[in-house]
């Protein structure tokens, strides 16, 4: 039924990309990516090591309107300084709409981001509450600078940026292993609901950024390399936090 729920997002996002009329272009990128996480319910101590990670993504590009779709997927094995282990499940589905106003610059864009991200953790000592997560949706501003060079303009350089600080969460543990007073005294649906907050400001935040480089082949594709990082804390009953760097090698694909 997560899962179910987790995708719901993409499917209305991916829509609105295929169906308009632009210069549609499917994106894979795969790499190293390395990862700190900390959720302050279970431990203070912080998480961290390095794992491939993978994205798959759609973009639309009209004259004044850009869509991208991003999902993401990573699983890694994470260690703290203790060496005690903990295996942390990534998956995300970001989108951006970046418009071309006539007032900026040609080179950039401002626009919207949204992330759908799920955070599953499985710690190897815990007993209780194991595994833990949380899922989030956010929205906020972004803004892309993106660049051509070369003799024949077939170099291109892209960075974008977002911030995002309003949305809401499901919180850990009454979800995944509800205790049994809990849900003696009330449904499941509402311990489910009692789950949800939405975010406050200065508490939860998700940013990020994603700085590309590329190179058009005769038959439009592209290559490319790029970096990706990301930062998210949540915070209402418990708190955690999470933070990665995405190094990747990435292939684009004219539809």
């Amino acid at each position: 039924m997560k899962n179910f729920l987790f995708l719901i997002p993409f499917f209305l996002f991916l829509h609105p990309v295929l169906a308009q009329n632009k210069k549609h272009t499917l994106l894979l990128n795969t790499g190293t990516q390395n990862t700190w996480e900390r959720d302050f319910a279970y431990s203070p101590l912080v998480y961290a090591g390095s794992n491939a990670g993978f994205t798959l993504g759609f973009s639309g590009e009209g004259h004044k309107k850009t869509d991208e779709v991003y999902i993401h997927y990573s699983r890694l094995p994470l260690q703290n300084q203790f060496n005690a282990e903990m295996s942390a499940t990534h998956a995300s589905i970001m989108t951006y709409t970046f418009y071309k106003w006539d007032w900026l610059p040609r080179q950039l864009n401002l626009g919207w981001s949204n992330n759908n991200a799920l955070s599953l953790r499985n710690y190897q000592d815990s007993q209780n509450f194991n595994p833990r997560f949380d899922f989030h949706t956010s929205f906020g501003p972004a803004a892309r600078f993106q660049t051509y060079f070369g003799k024949q303009q077939q170099w291109r350089f892209a960075s974008q940026a977002h911030l995002q600080v309003i949305g809401f969460l499901f919180s850990a543990s009454y979800i995944t292993s509800p205790p049994d007073p809990f849900l003696h005294e009330q449904s499941t649906f509402n311990a489910f609901m009692q789950s949800i907050s939405l975010f406050q400001p200065f508490r939860q935040h998700d940013l990020g950024m994603m700085n590309q480089l590329f190179y058009q082949l005769t038959n439009g594709n592209e290559i490319g390399i790029g970096y990706r990082w990301h930062y998210t804390s949540l915070e209402n009953a418990h708190r955690s936090q999470r933070s990665g760097g995405h190094y990747f090698f990435q292939l684009n694909f004219q539809l």
